[in-house]
This record gives C-alpha cells, structure tokens and sequence, in this order.
C-alpha cells in the first residue's frame, strides 16, 4: 500500500512538473492533457485520476506556488512594518519575486478565463495573507464576521489585492504599474493602513 501511495505520488508531481514545464514554453491554452500526460510519462487516465481537467491542475501549481511565497508575503510582520523602508524594500521584494516567476504568473492569468472557481481560489489567498499578518500587525487582526470589524477588513483585503495586482502587473509588463512610483505609493498605503490601525 505504502508503495502504492508513492507511485501514485509520484505521478502526480510529475503530471504537476510537466505542466509548469510545457505552459512556461507555449502558454496555457497551446497545451493540451494528452501532451502533458505524455510528457509526465503516464496515460490520459492517469491524469484524469488525479484532476477533473486542466484549469484544476493549474489551481493546484497555484496553490503550491502560493504556498511557497507566503514566507515573503508575511514577512513584513516580522520587521519593522511602520518604517517606510522597510515597508517599501518588503513591497520591492515581491515585485521582484514576481518578475522572476512572471512566466508562471502569465499562465495563471490564462487559466483565469478557462474556469470561474480559479479566481476565488486566487482571491482566498487574500484573506489568508489578512490572517497571517494579523497575527503580528494589529491593523490586520480584523474578524470579517464581526460588525465593528467589517469595513477594515475589506480596506485590508482591498489593499492587499492592490498590492499583489500591480506586481502581478508590473511583472507583465502592463500600464503604469512599471513606474517606480507605484511601490512608492504603494508603501505610503500600507503604512497609512498600519497607522491608522494601531490609533485606535
């Protein structure tokens, strides 16, 4: 049984490998199950045995990959985060990381057109980040259930979105958010944010 599990495993990983691999080359859309079983080493069944379709296999290399940045997404609440370089050399960093991954980034956006779960799953990391950052940063420690905590906590999700979206811009290649204004002004929110949450 325990060898069983390992194969079953390791053909997962390698089904997840072969994807990152050939959508890095051409771009979500130009590949296909076929060609990604095929590159893994293993039957159409298999694939199906392990994702319902394409757009679930790339939510899960989102999921790893979102896992994976998640140190450097929180790792403001273990700095100075009301120091504005700190804060802005933090936002630099991400901006940064996702240049490097900006292939990968260009096929989640793909993905986001080819099933209408994958943006909620995206958008769920948000809250996780709110969460995480709650527990180091008193302006993030909001309950969204609670009444009186309602409003910040959509302020939190919206500022974080910003931020994460105009990396993910930058990255691309897109608008204005290549200017080195936008961590500026990005950095310049969240301090705003953080100082407001810890005044009242």
């Amino acid at each position: 049984m325990a060898f069983h599990r390992q194969r079953k495993q390791d053909s997962r990983d390698k089904l997840l490998t072969a994807a990152i691999e050939r959508f890095c080359e051409r771009g979500y859309f130009s590949v296909s199950i076929d060609e990604i079983a095929s590159a893994a080493g293993v039957s159409r069944v298999t694939f199906y045995r392990h994702f319902s379709s394409k757009a679930a296999l790339t939510a899960e290399v989102f999921r790893d990959a979102a896992e994976a940045t998640k140190p450097l997404y929180l790792a403001i609440g273990a700095g100075r985060f009301e120091d504005p370089p700190v804060v802005r050399q933090w936002i630099a960093a991400i901006f940064e990381a996702d240049l490097a991954n900006r292939r990968m980034l260009r096929v989640f956006t793909q993905a986001t057109t080819d099933e209408g779960t994958f943006t909620p799953r995206a958008q769920a990391l948000i809250s996780e980040l709110i969460a995480g950052l709650g527990l180091t940063i008193p302006a993030f420690d909001l309950d969204p259930a609670r009444p009186a905590d309602r409003r910040r906590w959509h302020e939190a999700w919206l500022l974080l979105y910003e931020l994460l979206d105009q990396s993910n811009h930058a990255a691309l290649g897109a608008g204005f958010a290549t200017s080195s204004d936008v961590i500026d002004i990005l950095t310049d929110r969240f301090l705003r944010f953080v100082g407001a949450g810890n005044t009242s």
